[in-house]
């Protein structure tokens, strides 16, 4: 019974062991394409800002053609 309970107990942990390292890979994979996520996120608000930076310069040129225009008409 002893050697019994000994080879029940080790099947165990080699069971345990065998979910805790399928378990670290899912948590790696997980971990890895959060860092895709916040990689792209921070793409995107750089882009947004640039984009925003650009109409702030077309605005002000937009008018002043505007006014060329009315001028020359």
């Amino acid at each position: 019974m002893d050697s019994e309970m000994k080879m029940m107990f080790n099947t165990i942990l080699e069971e345990m062991g065998r979910i805790e390292d399928r378990t670290n890979q899912h948590f790696n994979k997980l971990e890895n394409r959060l860092e895709s996520i916040q990689h792209e996120v921070s793409a995107c608000r750089l882009e947004r800002e640039s984009i925003s930076l650009l109409i702030k310069k077309i605005d002000p040129l937009e008018r002043r053609i505007e006014e060329l225009e009315k001028k020359t008409a």
